[in-house]
């Protein structure tokens, strides 16, 4: 009996961990201005486009949490051209214009571009690092 109300205070904390950390997420995202979008490319049909980052966070927010897996899984988002889940994240590149998928450069920062190997990152880091000295 006593094992069972400590399980059923364990049940009861772990939902209100959930609940809390949902209203959190809406919270983050209804902070972010509509008219931020940002850059995603389907990897069926190879189209890329901007959506609205609100958009994006909150269907991905609903896509991970309709997933039964207990892993943490960044599913692909419905494309708008072809009507298929393969949307990603994505980022143009500032230098060369290329849009590719996040960390399309294995074992590198998530903006490095595949083409040209800039990225906006370290760029922002080297400025602030030369405005420092």
């Amino acid at each position: 009996m006593k094992n069972l109300i400590y399980a059923g205070v364990i049940v009861l904390c772990l939902a209100i961990v959930v609940v809390m950390l949902l209203r959190g997420g809406d919270e983050a995202a209804s902070e972010i201005p509509d008219a931020e979008t940002t850059w995603v490319k389907c990897i069926k049909c190879n189209q890329s486009y901007e959506m609205s980052l609100k958009q994006y966070l909150k269907e991905a927010s609903e896509k991970s949490l309709a997933n039964p897996s207990s892993m943490p899984v960044l599913l692909p988002l419905t494309c708008q051209k072809c009507g298929q889940d393969g949307i990603l994240k994505a980022y143009k590149c500032e230098k060369c214009g290329e849009i590719f998928r996040e960390n399309s450069v294995p074992n590198d920062l998530p903006d490095r571009c595949p083409k040209c190997k800039h990225s906006a990152t370290l760029a922002k880091r080297e400025a602030n690092k030369a405005a420092q000295k």
